[in-house]
C-alpha cells in the first residue's frame, strides 16, 4: 500500500477556509458569508466523506482538486449547451418534461462530469481501480454541484440552501459515484462500453429526479420523492459499488481481507463460480476478477 499524505484534508479544508473568509469580506455582509458557507459545505463534507470511503489507497490530492475544479468549470459549458433545448410549454405532459429533462439537462450536466474525469484523472497512472473512478467521479460531481450550489443560494437564501443540502448536492454526489464507478471498470476491464452504460445511468436518474421535482403536485411531496429518491440510490446502489470495488482494489492487504471479507467454509456464496472462466468470484460482484466478464 503506498504512502498516503496525512497533510491533504487539512490542506484542502485550510483553502476552502481562506476562500470562505476572503468572499466574506468581498462581500461585506455576514449574510453573505452566511450563505456562502451553507452553499459550499455539503459539497466539502460529502468529498471529504468520498475521499476517506477508499480504505485501502487515498487519492492524489492534485488530482482530486484539478477534477473537482474541472468539474466547477463544466458549469459554464454545460449552462450554453443547455441553452439550445427549448424548455416545454407548461401545459406539456410529464413525457414531454421527462424528455427535456432527460436530454437537455441530465445528459449536458453528466456528460459534463464524465468529461471533466476522463479528461483529466482518467487518464493518469494513479487511477488503476474502480474505487478511484467512484472518487473522482463524486469530485467531478461535487465541484459541478458547488458552483451550481452558490449561485442558487446566494440569490434564493437558507430555505434554499438547506433543501439542497439535503437533496440536490447528495443527487450530483451520487450520480457522478455511479458514473465513475462504471468509469472504473471500463479502465481496469478495458471495456469501454461500460462507462457509455455507467453514463446512461447518470442520466436516467437525473432526467427522474429533474421530473419530480417540477411535475409533483406540490412542495412537500416533492421534497419527500426527491428524498427517498436520493438516498435509495445511495444505499441501494452507491454503497453496493463501494463494497464491489473494494473486493477489486489490488491495494487490500490479506489481513483486511481476512476480517472484511470472510466467508464461511460451507457457504455457497463462496463457491459461485464465473460462467466464462470458471474462477471464484465474490458474492454481489457484477465482474470477474479473473478474465473481467459481466456476471
Amino acid at each position: 500500500m503506498p504512502p498516503t499524505r496525512k497533510h491533504g484534508p487539512v490542506a484542502v479544508l485550510a483553502v476552502i477556509i481562506v476562500l470562505i473568509a476572503v468572499i466574506t469580506l468581498l462581500a461585506g455582509s455576514s449574510e453573505a458569508g452566511l450563505l456562502f458557507v451553507l452553499a459550499v459545505a455539503p459539497g466539502a463534507f460529502l468529498l471529504w466523506h468520498f475521499y476517506h470511503a477508499d480504505k485501502y489507497k487515498h487519492e492524489s490530492i492534485r488530482l482530486l482538486g484539478g477534477t473537482f475544479l474541472i468539474g466547477a468549470l463544466s458549469v459554464v459549458p454545460a449552462a450554453l449547451l443547455e441553452g439550445v433545448f427549448a424548455e416545454p410549454p407548461v401545459e406539456a405532459g410529464v413525457l414531454a418534461v421527462f424528455v427535456y429533462f432527460l436530454f437537455g439537462v441530465g445528459l449536458v450536466e453528466e456528460l459534463m462530469k464524465f468529461l471533466s474525469v476522463r479528461v483529466y484523472s482518467y487518464r493518469s497512472e494513479h487511477f488503476d481501480e474502480p474505487m478511484d473512478g467512484i472518487v473522482f467521479g463524486v469530485a467531478a460531481a461535487l465541484g459541478f454541484a458547488t458552483f451550481e450550489n452558490i449561485f442558487y443560494v446566494l440569490r434564493y437564501g437558507i430555505w434554499d440552501a438547506i433543501i439542497r443540502t439535503i437533496v440536490s448536492v447528495p443527487g450530483h454526489a451520487f450520480w457522478g459515484a455511479i458514473l465513475g464507478f462504471y468509469l472504473g471498470e471500463a479502465k481496469v476491464r478495458d471495456r469501454p462500453l461500460l462507462a457509455i452504460k455507467g453514463l446512461a445511468f447518470a442520466v436516467l436518474l437525473h432526467g427522474l429526479f429533474d421530473t419530480l421535482s417540477t411535475e409533483a403536485p406540490n412542495g412537500l411531496i416533492a421534497l419527500v420523492l426527491l428524498l427517498a429518491l436520493v438516498w435509495i440510490v445511495y444505499f441501494k446502489v452507491v454503497k453496493e459499488e463501494i463494497a464491489e470495488a473494494e473486493t477489486e482494489s489490488p491495494y487490500r492487504t490479506q489481513q483486511s481481507s481476512d476480517v472484511l471479507y470472510e466467508r464461511p467454509a460451507n457457504s455457497r456464496a463462496a463457491t459461485k463460480l464465473c460462467t466464462q472462466c470458471g474462477g471464484a468470484v465474490e458474492p454481489g460482484t457484477r465482474f470477474c476478477a479473473s478474465c473481467g466478464s459481466q456476471l
